[in-house]
């Protein structure tokens, strides 16, 4: 099972659209994503925290976060969704290092999106403006994708402007070499059911072990080890929910040393064991 939610960058910048869906799995990917309730309400799940999110809310999260939707008090929900690399939305050379420090680098764990409140917001424009963006991409008439990136740039401004957050600049990798670091989620994710060292994925990334858990905890706010652990107990929670697997079994293929060091940590994440759990889902 992979939570990676592959988009091909190269053919697809963009992924934008209306839903009313409430119940959407566990999964990451390498965009930013905004999120615009046009009607009633949804739960946003990521990093273990939740984020209700009313009607004419905008909020915007993190790339490579870990997230899911779900149904709030409002079964009957729309809202918008623009998915996009910001690495290629052609942002010019003075304003990169201030655009990534609000919308690239989070400033804590907890800090996985930044939500506007319907309140601080222009609903009659905002309304407008996403209404333009998915038109635009949607129709695609000439020279549509510069639309769409201005629209987006236009977004990105205004949860700027109205963000209340504190920016901690982090220097950015320049070298080819710590490139490849920021595809070691991709990885993980990938192999969460394997053995894990994390001085291997170090080397992988050719940075030294202490170097690597440093960037790892700068720029994902928790250890590379709290990371591996994080996605194999969601693994494990999404196979507990939606399959009749026993516990030994769920244990070895989320890549746990064995049910016993299994059950101690989902208690530990949980506060209740496997059982339990699987007993409240049904």
């Amino acid at each position: 099972m992979q939570l990676f939610e592959y988009i091909d960058t190269m053919k697809q910048p963009y992924d934008i659209f209306y839903t009313n869906s409430i119940n959407s799995p566990l999964h990451w990917h390498y965009y930013s994503e905004i999120i615009y309730m046009t009607k009633g309400s949804v739960t946003i799940t990521c990093n273990n925290k939740k984020t209700v999110l009313n009607e004419g809310d905008l909020c915007y999260i993190y790339p490579l976060q870990l997230h899911a939707f779900s149904e709030a008090e409002h079964a009957d929900v729309q809202y918008a969704v623009l998915k996009f690399d910001i690495h290629t939305i052609n942002i010019p050379q003075a304003h990169i290092s201030k655009m990534y420090e609000f919308f690239i680098r989070r400033t804590s764990e907890t800090d996985f999106c930044i939500t506007i409140p319907a309140g601080n917001l222009n609903k009659m424009h905002i309304d407008s403006l996403i209404h333009h963006t998915i038109k635009e991409y949607t129709e695609k008439k000439e020279f549509y994708s510069l639309q769409v990136q201005a629209d987006i740039y236009t977004l990105l401004i205004e949860l700027a402007r109205k963000a209340d957050k504190n920016i901690i600049p982090i220097q950015e990798p320049h070298s080819d070499t710590e490139f490849s670091f920021y595809h070691i989620l991709e990885y993980i994710d990938t192999h969460s059911g394997e053995p894990l060292e994390i001085k291997e994925l170090a080397e992988m990334c050719h940075m030294s072990y202490s170097h690597f858990a440093k960037l790892f905890r700068e720029n994902y706010g928790r250890s590379c080890k709290e990371y591996i652990t994080y996605i194999r107990l969601n693994k494990a929670q999404d196979l507990l929910f939606h399959t009749e697997y026993d516990l030994v079994y769920i244990a070895h293929e989320t890549g746990f040393f064995d049910c016993s060091h299994f059950i101690r940590t989902y208690k530990k994440w949980k506060g209740i064991t496997p059982k339990q759990e699987r007993l409240k889902g049904i």
